[in-house]
């Protein structure tokens, strides 16, 4: 099956979209103003919601069972946005890969490392799990800092406003004004 050059020019990203695919685009909608910016509101996600198999799987019968999440992101500026309204943001997925990394994997590593030194040392078992509580406690305490510190590349970027779209109702045999 052959294609027309027309249908390779559709499918193929244009030069300015090559920054788009370097960033994470998510819908949101504003939820209020606050000083300095606005709170929106996008859903969290899940990989069971496309599955074909969502019916018959555990995880999609949990995830249909759970009420749908919404997560609340915070973006500076948006003096203009209305609550209510839909808009696209934009995060770097590097950063927030780095984020997940550092917050998740790092301390279950110093949790795991501080309980196989101890038994390596021959430590009391409550001396072993004692100090790798602490030991994570302090990574955590660390990386709380860290990413205080790397605040500005998780911003939350606006890529633009969605057009507010309203179908207004008319009654049956009615035309149109």
């Amino acid at each position: 099956m052959t294609s027309s050059p027309e249908d390779k020019a559709c499918h193929s990203p244009h030069p300015s979209d090559t920054s788009s695919s370097q960033r994470l685009i998510v819908k949101a909608t504003v939820l209020r103003q606050d000083a300095g910016g606005v709170w929106l509101s996008t859903p969290v996600s899940t990989s069971c919601s496309g599955c074909q198999q969502q019916d018959s799987c555990s995880s999609g019968l949990v995830a249909k069972a759970l009420p749908v999440r919404q997560q609340q992101l915070f973006l500076a500026g948006g003096a203009d946005l209305l609550p209510g309204q839909q808009v696209e943001i934009c995060l770097e997925p590097g950063a927030v890969l780095q984020s997940a990394l550092l917050v998740y994997l790092l301390p279950l590593c110093v949790f795991i490392c501080t309980l196989a030194l101890g038994h390596l040392q021959s430590w009391h078992e409550l001396l072993q799990l004692g100090s790798a509580v602490i030991s994570t406690a302090l990574t955590l305490w660390c990386v709380r800092r860290v990413e205080s510190g790397r605040a500005d590349q998780l911003q939350v970027q606006l890529v633009r406003v969605l057009p507010d779209i309203s179908v207004l109702q008319q009654p049956a045999g009615c035309a149109p004004a």
